[in-house]
């Protein structure tokens, strides 16, 4: 009964320390600001690469493709009016890989947040960078600032499978096992 006792205490244990093999959730950021600021002319636009692989700084923890995964991502974009006389109004759209993130910008916010698109996620666990385009549909716009923020598991430290622990875990079953066995026979 003791016997059966210890062993069940023992697989709780490798189970129990399997479950806490867990990744780390980071959050990587790539922000474009231009300066001087991106003149849009009407019927006109501007593409750019927002880029977490690198890391200009040296400060951050920065995208390891293969070894990093990202879950989900926003596109924050800073624009402004250029204060002309003829513009009535202005139009921009975002155009991000896919359809679910584009849109039209809210002139009336000083930023406006784009959300995420399932190929923009594709493209950032691939190549750990988007293509943005900005583009006038109507007058003319500056564009200021465009910021991606990332969200995902940071994969560079490893994680130990639970299959791994629970065989290492009965192998040193079976060596307490054996070693019993033999004191059992010198007693």
């Amino acid at each position: 009964m003791k016997k059966c006792a210890i062993i069940v205490y023992c697989l709780a244990l490798i189970f129990g320390l399997s479950g806490l093999a867990v990744a780390v959730p980071t959050t990587w950021t790539d922000t474009i600001d231009w300066n001087p600021d991106k003149k849009i002319s009407m019927w006109s636009g501007l593409s750019y690469t927002h880029d977490i692989t690198d890391d200009p700084d040296g400060f951050e923890s920065y995208f390891m493709g293969g070894n990093d995964i990202i879950d989900s991502y926003s596109l924050t974009l800073s624009i402004y009016d250029d204060g002309g006389r003829c513009d009535w109004f202005e139009i921009a759209r975002i155009d991000q890989p896919g359809v679910i993130g584009d849109g039209f910008y809210n002139f009336s916010q000083t930023s406006e947040n784009f959300g995420w698109s399932i190929a923009g996620v594709l493209s950032l666990n691939f190549t750990g960078m988007i293509d943005v385009t900005v583009s006038s549909w109507f007058g003319d716009f500056y564009l200021d600032s465009s910021e991606l923020v990332a969200r995902g598991d940071n994969g560079t430290a490893p994680v130990p499978e639970p299959a791994t622990l629970l065989l290492l875990g009965t192998g040193l079953l079976g060596l307490v096992g054996i070693g019993r066995k033999k004191f059992n026979k010198k007693a």
